[in-house]
Parts: structure tokens; C-alpha cells; sequence
């Protein structure tokens, strides 16, 4: 059986993923796709713009016969842990033949060799990435410049052009995984069509998942039926977003302020410094800023500076909010990252697959949380422990953010997604 597997956000799902999907089946022959996929926090450093389950439907209906979660300690870390942690859970299957990501660049020569050199660090490497940083560049700019350097027989407008897209930078995180795990699973890279990452352009059916988030911020208080936004969206995933309208509010960034707020005045005295992504500097810098907060939005624009970026900032205050320190990092970094896999929907023609992954699994397949708390123990309990709470605080977020009739249930009543 060939099994491929995806790792994504589908925040919201489009065109552009529904291409890729498609691509992935051909491009790997797979009877079987996989998409690992982030819960109701995103990587960027916010919260999801819907719920996980409606996001996972999509994703069935799009193309991928099972969708699995990225625990929450994983989908709103930086791009290393994203994709190593996706790759560990397909990994940890222990039937995946096959990782397809998009990218911008679809060069995996020169992603290979930079991969090389950024997971054997060798010591010239090492002296201009801290030579950089020293003088004032960002870890990003320091090691695409130490890079550059390196590679003097490469193209350096493509060096660049990796290390300058999002998709490029987890296209290296996902080889580097690779490499550093000893896996057999086997790298295809899709040509990301039309608009780029952060392109906030509504021509064409081919947008970003930001332009369509910009869109909908907009739209989020009037009847929204634009035409930019359901010509690059599959019918099914426009009507799942209507449908989650009329119960429930879109979830913007901006809808953690007050609760964030209370978190950072109630871990004053202590600073910051033990969560993920807060430096001793960064952690003095919230406190000197403190009593300027104003909303969550406006806090990262205040605290950015030249050499922290805006996405670093909204993940490390986002890991204040959901409680993960530096040690949960280390931890579940010393034990291939995630214990489970919790399963949020498939369709039930993937009923193989489903045989596949209970004979070759070296981790359980939760489908129900009460299943979780029955049989777990000890640190897989802290580490579910950490899950539930991030998804009662997304739970509450919608109350929060003006929720209809229709609350979304905990995660003790949440229903898989079977089409």
C-alpha cells in the first residue's frame, strides 16, 4: 500500500490546497493520502480562523482520506519544530512511504545541500552565522548570508529565493527531518500556482489563505458573498465557511487579547523566560512594555524590532497564552515529539488505511479524548493535558468573539469527521 502524507494548515482551504493535493496523489501514485494538520493554533502564531474539525472536513472533501492533528505544542512553533514534528508523527505510523509539501522553489538539489550544511553546522558555517548575528542581523538573515557566502558556486538570487519564502524555509525544516530521523520516507516537492504566501491580491482563483483572511476581516460584520473569495475557494469548503458563519464568529488574532492580558499580569513577578521562544531579553521587554498593552495585535507591532520578527513575537506571547514552556520543548523533543495521534475525521472508503496504521503504529490512534484519559499516564497525560487546554481556550475564544446557538463542543463531545 503506498501511503503519502501532507502537512498543513488549511486556514482556511482553497484552490492553491486542493492543487496540491491532487498533485500529491499523482506525483507519488499514493492509494492513500494523510494530512497532518494544525489544530486550533496556527504556526504563524495565532489562532486558527476556524474550528479544527470544520477545517478537517475540507480537507476529506478535498482530497485526504485521514486527517490527524499537530498537537498544539507543535502548530504554533517556529518552522523547525512544525515540520519535525510532522514528520515525526508520520514517522511514528510506520506506513508512510511519502512526505509532498508545496514550496516556491521546487529545487531539491539546492534545498538538499543547504540542508546539508544547516544540520552538520560545520565550524565555517558556525563562525559567519555568529559573526552576522553579532553585527546585527536576525538568526534568518544571519544564516541566509552565511549561506550565501558558503555557496559562492550556487545562484545567489536562488539561495535567496529559498530562504526568503515560508514554503522554501519548511520545504529545508522538512529534509533536514528527514535526514536527522533516519526515516525511509521520500521527499516530493510541489511548485506552489498563483499567489505567493503572504500576497494579499484577490485577483485570480489562485489567492493566498491571507488574502482570503484579509477579505474576510473585513467582511466579518455584513453578509459575506464575495465573489474574489468563492472563486478561489472549492464549492464545499465555501459553503463549510458560510455555514460556520451563521453560528459561529471568524477567529482573528485580535481575539486573545484579554486573555492574554490576564496571563501576562498574572506571570509578572516571574517574567517569561521559562516559556518557548522567550529570551531573558525578551521576557524584560514585555515587562518594560506591560503597562502599554492594549490588545494583542498592537502589543507584537510594539514589541518588533529589526532583529525580532513579528511572527517570532505573536508565537512566543501565543506560548504564554497555552502555557508551553522550554522544557515541554525539550521534553517531547528527547520522545519523538508526539506520544498519540489524535485522529479528527477520514473518510470511510480509507477503511485499509485504517487497518494499516493499527497493524504499524508505534503510538496510539486516539479518536476520543476520553479514550486518551482512560489510558494515559504520567508525562502523555501532561502532554494531552497541555492539548485539551489549548482547545478549551480556542472554545472560549468563540464564546468570547459572539458565538451563536451553536457553542463548540469540548473536546469530550467533539464528533469525528467521517465522509
Amino acid at each position: 500500500m503506498n501511503i503519502t502524507g501532507i502537512i498543513a494548515e488549511y486556514n482556511p482551504f482553497h484552490n492553491g490546497h486542493a492543487y496540491h493535493l491532487s498533485c500529491a496523489k499523482k506525483k507519488t501514485g499514493a492509494d492513500f493520502l494523510i494530512a497532518v494538520m494544525s489544530g486550533n493554533f496556527i504556526q504563524r502564531g495565532a489562532p486558527a480562523l476556524l474550528d479544527k474539525s470544520i477545517r478537517a472536513k475540507m480537507a476529506l472533501l478535498g482530497g485526504a482520506d485521514l486527517v490527524i492533528e499537530l498537537p498544539p505544542l507543535w502548530s504554533c512553533a517556529s518552522a523547525q519544530y512544525f515540520a519535525s514534528a510532522g514528520v515525526a508523527l508520520l514517522n511514528q505510523l510506520g506506513c508512510v512511504n511519502a512526505l509532498c509539501y508545496g514550496c516556491e522553489t521546487p529545487d531539491s538539489d539546492l534545498i538538499s545541500v543547504i540542508s546539508g550544511i544547516t544540520v552538520n553546522e560545520p565550524a565555517v558555517y558556525r563562525k559567519l552565522l555568529t559573526d552576522f548575528q553579532k553585527k546585527g542581523s536576525s538568526y534568518a538573515s544571519a544564516r541566509q548570508k552565511a549561506l550565501t557566502r558558503l555557496l559562492k558556486k550556487e545562484d545567489e538570487k536562488a539561495v535567496a529565493q529559498i530562504l526568503e519564502h515560508p514554503n522554501n524555509i519548511l520545504a529545508l525544516e522538512y529534509t533536514k527531518a528527514v535526514t536527522d530521523m533516519h526515516t525511509s520516507i521520500k521527499l516530493f516537492p510541489v511548485s506552489r500556482k498563483g499567489a505567493g504566501y503572504h500576497s494579499k491580491s484577490i485577483r485570480g482563483d489562485l489567492i493566498s489563505a491571507t488574502a482570503i483572511r484579509m477579505v474576510l476581516k473585513k467582511t466579518a460584520d455584513s453578509d459575506f458573498s464575495l465573489h474574489e473569495i468563492k472563486r478561489a475557494m472549492p464549492d464545499y469548503a465555501y459553503k463549510l465557511l458560510n455555514d460556520w458563519k451563521k453560528t459561529s464568529p471568524f477567529i482573528f488574532s485580535n481575539a486573545v487579547s484579554q486573555m492574554l492580558h490576564y496571563c501576562l499580569l498574572k506571570n509578572e513577578g516571574e517574567g517569561y523566560a521559562r516559556f518557548a521562544d522567550c529570551t531573558p531579553d525578551f521576557s524584560n521587554k514585555i515587562l518594560r512594555h506591560l503597562n502599554e498593552y492594549t490588545d494583542f495585535d498592537s502589543f507584537c507591532m510594539l514589541l518588533k524590532s529589526k532583529d525580532t520578527a513579528y511572527t517570532r513575537i505573536s508565537r512566543a506571547l501565543l506560548h504564554i497564552l497555552l502555557d508551553i514552556q522550554k522544557e515541554d520543548y525539550a521534553t517531547w523533543r528527547a520522545l519523538s515529539y508526539a506520544p498519540y495521534a489524535r485522529i479528527l475525521g477520514f473518510k470511510k472508503q480509507a477503511a485499509p488505511l485504517l487497518t494499516q496504521l493499527k497493524r504499524h503504529a508505534s503510538i496510539p490512534l486516539i479518536t476520543k479524548a476520553s479514550d486518551a484519559k482512560k489510558t494515559f499516564t504520567g508525562q502523555t497525560m501532561q502532554f494531552f493535558q497541555k492539548h485539551l487546554l489549548a482547545d478549551s481556550i480556542y472554545r472560549a475564544l468563540t464564546v468570547q468573539t459572539g458565538a451563536g446557538s451553536c457553542p463548540l463542543p469540548d473536546e469530550y463531545r467533539r464528533q469525528l469527521v467521517i465522509i
